[in-house]
């Protein structure tokens, strides 16, 4: 009874030791690409396969491509008898092969650039046109009756690249920007660069943090990246990012940390070379962080005088920044002031000019990246209007009156009354000083109205 009781749990050892070889044994079999069991060619990778060296995507009958891209097939176990073959158009409504193509020599892999494909294509035998040429993942398998066949199709990808606002209502739709893609392809990679903005701008502005990266890093089963394992920094020495591609979607950036927004986005498709170049288009997307909020300056002033500007500016970006402000008065003076201003802050900055020495009347502008504010300062005449007709009174009706009244006038100077004597000389000079007085003082507070540009 006790050797019956022994026997069982290793007989129930050994069925599970059968049942797991026979498993294994399974599992490899299914792990095979080809009937004669042998490895396939292309190690497995994001996909299932690696791509040949230098071919953008492995050429399968029946698949589709995309014009621009480069494909490749290789023939290792010798199915095609020959050593050339024949790509050729081919006529779905008649399954019959039609134009040569191109012909290759098959002695190691092939790459077919479809740069200037569009339409259907079989590869058949050189010298055949009754069979065609059947590609499984870049490897060649066998033929099969033309009638049979599956061509692969070549497209002509389509792109639309936009930058619009992102509306977010932070505060910062300046700096947030979204890079709209438009295209007939689902799934690509974007090559993305920009003047003046080199690799560490774009890579702050689209992948410095993880929810920007988890909207725009490049699928990682598209070219470029499947064949390289340095991701979007993949040519930074030559201040290119690569991003994702959509069907219809758009890739999120912030550029508050960047010198300065990009007024043009070029994107080109990684492994087609589509191109296309995004502006700013949005209404109200400024292109540098400063606001001019507030300029004052004096309503007139003397020829050659010193002219005070001031000009408040409010940093509407969210990072700290740096611009020059710059200020002109007519076509000579000018100086600039360079602030800087943590996100969201204000400041008044304030410069002296020497005023034109020529009376009339001068614009003044204030300026910096992004914004202007401009407005008119008056140079007066020291010999104006109002001298000019105080002097003709002088030498008209006050000579005639000092002519007709000589004798009263030289016997008041004679009777020494300091009183008398001065009186109408000190009333005049007051006059005179109270006049000067108000137009001094309605200079001094005069604060010029100013128009935005």
């Amino acid at each position: 009874m006790s050797e019956r009781t022994g026997g069982a749990p290793l007989l129930l050892l050994l069925v599970v030791l059968c049942a797991l070889a026979s498993g294994t044994g399974a599992a490899a079999g299914h792990g095979l690409d080809r009937a004669d069991g042998t490895a396939p060619l292309h190690a497995a990778g994001a996909d299932g396969f690696h791509t040949i060296d230098d071919a953008d995507r492995n050429l399968s009958s029946g698949g589709t491509f995309w014009q621009g891209q480069t494909v490749a097939f290789d023939d290792p176990n010798g199915t095609v008898e020959g050593d050339r073959l024949h790509l050729r158009e081919y006529d779905e409504e008649t399954d019959e092969p039609g134009t040569l193509v191109r012909e290759f020599e098959v002695d190691g892999p092939v790459r077919i650039d479809t740069a200037t494909l569009s339409g259907t294509y079989v590869l058949v035998p050189a010298g055949q046109r009754t069979k065609a040429v059947v590609v499984d993942n870049g490897t060649i398998t066998g033929t099969t009756d033309m009638e049979a066949a599956a061509p692969f199709e070549v497209l002509v990808q389509t792109l639309d690249a936009r930058l619009v606002g992102s509306g977010t209502g932070n505060g910062t739709v300046e700096t947030d920007l979204e890079l709209e893609l438009t295209s007939n392809r689902a799934r690509y990679n974007v090559n993305v660069t920009a003047p003046d903005l080199t690799f560490d701008d774009l890579e702050s502005a689209f992948i410095r943090d993880r929810l920007l990266r988890d909207q725009n890093a490049p699928h990682a089963d598209r070219p470029p990246i499947e064949r390289r394992a340095d991701g979007y920094g993949m040519y930074a020495d030559d201040d290119v990012i690569v991003l994702r591609g959509f069907a219809d979607g758009r890739l999120r950036s912030d550029f508050g940390e960047a010198e300065s927004i990009p007024r043009a986005v070029t994107v080109e498709v990684a492994d087609t070379g589509v191109t296309d170049t995004a502006e700013i288009s949005a209404r109200g997307i400024e292109t540098g962080p400063f606001e001019i909020t507030e300029v004052t300056a004096p309503g007139s002033v003397a020829p050659g005088s010193t002219v005070t500007l001031s000009a408040t500016v409010r940093n509407r970006w969210s990072a700290t920044s740096e611009r020059t402000v710059t200020f002109r008065l007519g076509d000579g003076a000018e100086t600039a002031i360079e602030p800087s201003l943590p996100g969201g802050a204000s400041t008044t900055v304030s410069t002296t000019l020497s005023a034109p020495t020529e009376p009339g009347e001068y614009e003044f502008v204030v300026d910096t990246d992004g914004d202007s504010a401009n407005g008119t300062i008056t140079v007066t005449d020291p010999n104006g209007s109002d001298g000019a007709s105080d002097g003709e009174e002088s030498d008209g009706d006050g000579g005639n009156e000092s002519d007709e009244d000589g004798g009263e006038s030289d016997g008041s100077d004679e009777d020494g009354s300091d009183g008398d004597g001065d009186g109408p000389i000190a009333i005049d000079v007051d006059l005179r000083l109270g006049a000067g007085a108000l137009l001094t003082l309605l200079s001094g507070a005069g604060v010029v109205a100013w128009r935005r540009r």
